[in-house]
């Protein structure tokens, strides 16, 4: 292997190849075959240098396609190319049609126009989409959106983005570092955001649910008359499922299952030993939020209740938590396993927060408005934990006050109780007000 790359890379000398192709590797490097070379058919990468020659049928073919994939493969492992780039967004499989299209022997950009000549048009062309986007926020109304986040090298940054029309575009970020969060600097930030935005196209403004926050949206709304603001749906709901998994018999049943998945993925050879008996699938996934992980991970052990148990009667079990620094903790995991006490409480959690987990990953996700229906999902839950939990009360009431505190909004209840609070602030004409009340 080391041989025929060593031979297929005659690189960075002057040059053609016998045939007269050259091929360039970037903006200032020539990537070429000696010409004369004398190359044995086998000592060369053939998807460095595809052939010509295709038929119409190969075209279509499975074996085609299996080229297409290692040719892809290739470049992308030859560039350090991350492995998830091929399923990260719609310009993929639109590069694959467009040189389909164009057909076999069609040469490639250079990196030098790559990032000088197309990323130009690129920008051009995304100018034109902003301000195609930007013409419907008069005509539609926008969301503010206010997210607070870290960034790799742990810098505090706030980013605006604006909604409208279903579609997203991001507006500004702020570094946050060293600044004090307090209410009167965020009403500063989202009140330039408006004046940029401009006040009469914006609907609302969705922030987080600290403090700070919160009380910068209050200030917002007293200064505009006419717009609102509104906590993060996701947000209130995590808040919800964190005060519900403080509850002492249900933060004890978490505890305990955290205990399961740190005990099994600190060794990586009982998480070897665990895959044999789940089929090779991981007990831990990320969810949405910190609470939203832990109920997947619960999830995840009750659904494999009874490979868990075999897996701790086995010799392997024994042989590979055998020294003293993990032998009295693999008892006590052990006989959390394979007691029915446990998972009959892990049963327990499940059916209360299950739920709460559904909206949350209802409201979180990008692929259609959930405003309209937040009432109705939240109705629906709390449905579900009075219909299968035996003192659903206590968790009523903590869904309550976080709800009545925090994300219950006229803007929210417009379809059923806030309609007429919502017009008469988005409207200040009476007459308008009225017209509209009568439709």
């Amino acid at each position: 292997m080391k041989h025929a790359m060593r031979e297929s890379r005659c690189v960075f000398e002057e040059g053609r190849h016998e045939h007269g192709v050259g091929i360039k590797c970037g903006p200032i490097r020539r990537f070429s075959i000696r010409e004369g070379a004398n190359i044995p058919l086998k000592g060369i990468d053939s998807y460095m240098f595809p052939s010509k020659q295709k038929s119409i049928k190969s075209m279509f073919s499975a074996e085609c396609a299996k080229k297409v994939g290692k040719a892809i493969s290739k470049f992308s492992l030859f560039n350090g190319i991350p492995f998830n780039a091929a399923d990260s967004g719609p310009y993929y499989q639109s590069m694959i049609d467009t040189i389909a299209e164009a057909g076999p022997g069609i040469k490639g950009p250079t990196g030098y126009q790559i990032g000088n000549a197309y990323l130009e048009e690129e920008v051009q062309e995304l100018e034109v989409c902003m301000n195609t986007l930007k013409a419907k926020w008069p005509v539609y109304g926008c969301t503010i959106m206010c997210d607070g986040w870290s960034s790799r090298t742990r810098k505090p940054i706030i980013n605006f983005m604006v909604y409208c029309d279903r579609s997203m575009i991001y507006l500004s970020s702020i570094d946050t570092t060293n600044i004090p969060k307090t209410a009167d600097y965020i009403f500063s930030l989202m009140d330039k955001i408006i004046e940029e935005v401009g006040e009469e196209n914006i609907v609302q403004v969705v922030i987080d649910n600290e403090a700070s926050f919160k009380a910068a949206g209050m200030l917002l709304m007293e200064k505009r008359k006419h717009l609102f603001w509104s906590p993060c749906a996701a947000h209130c709901i995590d808040l919800m499922l964190e005060d519900i998994g403080n509850m002492k018999h249900i933060k004890e049943n978490l505890n305990q299952a955290k205990m399961i998945t740190s005990f099994i993925y600190n060794s990586s050879k009982v998480v070897n030993l665990m895959k044999v008996f789940t089929k090779d699938i991981d007990l831990l996934r990320l969810g949405i939020t910190r609470f939203a992980t832990e109920f997947i991970s619960l999830q995840s052990l009750i659904r494999y209740e009874g490979d868990l148990k075999m897996m701790c009667t086995t010799n392997e079990w024994r042989e590979f938590n055998k020294d003293r620094s993990r032998k009295s903790l693999r008892d006590k995991v052990s006989n959390l396993i394979l007691t029915d006490r446990f998972w009959k409480k892990a049963k327990e959690v499940q059916i209360i927060m299950e739920p709460l987990v559904k909206v949350l990953k209802l409201v979180d996700q990008d692929k259609k408005p959930t405003l309209s229906i937040i009432y109705e999902a939240m109705d629906r839950a709390k449905l579900a934990i009075k219909a299968s939990v035996k003192h659903w009360e206590r968790y009523w009431e903590v869904i309550d006050i976080r709800w009545a505190n925090q994300l219950h909004r006229h803007l929210h209840a417009a379809v059923k109780i806030g309609l007429k609070e919502v017009i008469k602030r988005l409207e200040p004409d009476l007459d308008r007000q009225a017209k509209a009340m009568n439709e």
